[in-house]
């Protein structure tokens, strides 16, 4: 069976609100009395002490059935006497009736009080009622919404199911979201959560995008190991772990910006900081980009010396975490041609790029997560580079002996056989070079002797570049093999 559409309620409320004349007035009040058995305006009163003087600012009135009730904190109390005085003077200009008057006091601020109003539903405007209608509605909905897909994801038996369902929930939330926020257009992502006084199609539209996020939030936080991580981060979610990592992402801001770091290599590894710093209501921040940016500013503010800052310290540190942008590889790969053009010849230049070939093999890059997802991990696009520019230097080589060929080199030469593998020969030389059996320094010229003066079974002529790759690149099975060989020779040195 087709599973139903989980926004089908919101799509509804959507067209009331475009269209609020398909609700008629008479019909909003039964459903609004059910949610309270009380009805009363709110004032909040603030009071502004100065010196000897004291002012008070009397807000907008808002009915108890509103959202922002909720984050209010009132209690019922005897009211200060240095406030009394001026509380006949408030009713007054407010023209209430003192029989309609209660006050309370705010817990939390004891220069703030709360005037309540007794009302009836009736007496609010349409477009008070109406956005109290959207407000309650998908408060509602929402319930009936994380029971039914709690109940869905319990009956789902398989982890690909249940990925699948969430999934499907995401892309619908994400959609919508993304609608209401171009429709609201805010001005900032603060501006979501911020309500007029006049209750119109906005104000009830950003109601609509609050509890929207709500439920992404819930999937967000319930099925935390099944999300779709390139479905976009809901607003209130990035706040609140930008709020987690405030301080640490304006120390490490203050440190690189105060760095001597050169300019290029600084916009590197500012790129992070400010796809957070500058990111925009309408624009599309993933979960992943999230979590990467701000899995860089706290590893960032773990692991660097902040008094002891160097651009190699930085290199390693983006290598580490895998900033594999293209402009981070360029700037690597860029560092490696400036060194080569000190080489005097092909030949020195292919020892210096085995030479970088060796370390970034060795380099082990410990953060799984990727800054481009679309592109390989930094250290495959190294290592790739290199092994290209060694090919390309060795078929430039070959070239040239072609041209010029050497006459001793068309002579037949005896080559000996050996049992081992080419990897388990470049293998046992390594072993011979680093023991100092062979103490010849050039390794290369080791490599050329080698290919010139051994064959194995399956391979005639052992290219100087087989031997090259093997020898920077040994296998735990060719390490193996050549443990027993070595044990198999002690054991000989005993007779």
């Amino acid at each position: 069976m087709k599973p139903k559409y989980i926004l089908e309620n919101y799509d509804r409320i959507l067209k009331e609100i475009k269209n609020p004349k398909i609700i008629f007035s008479n019909d909003l009040m039964p459903f609004l009395e059910n949610f309270t058995f009380k009805s009363f305006l709110i004032y909040q009163i603030d009071f502004i002490k100065h010196y000897t003087i004291t002012k008070y600012i009397v807000k907008k009135p808002i009915h108890n059935l509103h959202p922002k009730i909720a984050k209010l904190n009132f209690r019922k109390a005897n009211i200060t006497s240095e406030f009394e005085p001026f509380i006949p003077k408030i009713v007054k200009e407010l023209n209430i009736p003192e029989d309609q008057v209660s006050l309370r006091y705010c817990s939390k601020n004891k220069n703030t009080l709360y005037l309540l109003q007794k009302c009836e539903i009736e007496d609010l405007s349409q477009e008070k009622r109406f956005f109290l209608y959207c407000y309650h509605s998908l408060k509602n909905e929402n319930q009936k919404i994380k029971k039914l897909n709690k109940e869905r994801v319990y009956k789902l038996k398989s982890r690909e199911r249940i990925e699948q369902h969430i999934h499907r929930k995401q892309y619908a939330l994400e959609n919508l979201a993304n609608r209401l926020i171009k429709e609201i257009n805010p001005q900032n992502s603060s501006d979501l959560y911020q309500f007029s006084n006049n209750y119109d199609k906005i104000d009830c539209l950003k109601i609509t995008y609050i509890y929207l996020e709500k439920l992404l939030r819930f999937i967000e936080k319930e099925y935390r190991n099944y999300l779709n991580l390139n479905i976009k981060i809901p607003n209130r979610s990035a706040l609140v772990k930008e709020f987690e990592i405030t301080k640490k992402f304006k120390k490490v801001k203050l440190q690189l910006l105060g760095s001597d770091i050169n300019n290029n290599l600084l916009k590197l590894a500012y790129e992070p900081l400010q796809k957070i710093a500058t990111k925009n209501i309408q624009e599309k921040l993933t979960y992943y980009e999230f979590n990467y940016c701000s899995g860089f500013i706290m590893t960032f503010y773990k692991q660097i010396n902040f008094s002891d800052m160097s651009e190699e310290t930085i290199k390693e540190f983006l290598f580490d975490i895998n900033f594999n942008s293209l402009q981070f590889f360029k700037y690597l790969t860029n560092e490696i041609l400036e060194e080569l053009e000190t080489q005097d010849d092909d030949i020195k230049k292919i020892d210096a790029l085995y030479r970088f070939l060796k370390n970034y093999n060795q380099k082990q890059s410990r953060n799984i997560l990727k800054y481009k997802t679309n592109l390989p991990s930094l250290k495959e696009q190294i290592i790739s580079w290199i092994e290209e520019e060694i090919e390309y230097l060795n078929r430039k080589i070959k070239l040239e002996v072609k041209h010029f060929p050497n006459i001793s080199s068309n002579e037949e030469k005896t080559k000996l056989l050996t049992g081992l593998s080419v990897s388990q020969l470049s293998c046992f030389f390594g072993l011979l070079m680093e023991t100092g059996i062979i103490k010849h320094k050039n390794q290369t010229d080791v490599f050329r002797f080698i290919s010139e003066n051994f064959k194995t079974a399956n391979t005639e002529r052992i290219s100087v570049d087989s031997i090259k790759v093997k020898y920077y690149n040994v296998e735990n099975t060719t390490k193996n093999v050549l443990r027993e060989k070595i044990i198999e020779l002690l054991g000989l040195t005993k007779y």
